[in-house]
């Protein structure tokens, strides 16, 4: 599982905040964990501030897994609530086309 987190924050660009939710977003959802992200998300929105200074100053232990410097975009991102919120926001609109998809042809047509 850590090796899935790794791959997700290294492959995240962090100079544009839109281009980061977007894969974050398209990651969480392929990977099947929109409902566990949204819960794990709404969970920590009030912690987030104190969450994105723990990453930093965990940087140093941390740091073998992400780039510092990632780290720190990072978490400047996470405690941002407004960031958080359009996270959440487009993991649900995310998960929403993925179950409009999954529906049969017959079964769209008989509703």
């Amino acid at each position: 599982m850590l090796k899935n987190w790794k791959e997700l924050l290294q492959g995240v660009p962090v100079e544009d905040e839109d281009a980061a939710l977007e894969e974050m977003a398209q990651r969480i959802v392929r990977e099947g964990m929109g409902a566990a992200a949204i819960l794990f998300l709404e969970s920590s929105k009030p912690l987030s501030f104190l969450t994105g200074q723990a990453a930093i100053a965990a940087t140093p232990l941390i740091g073998g897994f992400i780039e510092p410097m990632r780290l720190e975009r990072y978490a400047y991102l996470f405690s941002n609530r407004a960031f958080i919120e359009r996270l959440i926001r487009r993991i649900e609109e995310l998960e929403a086309e993925r179950a409009g998809k999954g529906r049969t042809r017959g079964e769209s047509e008989s509703k």
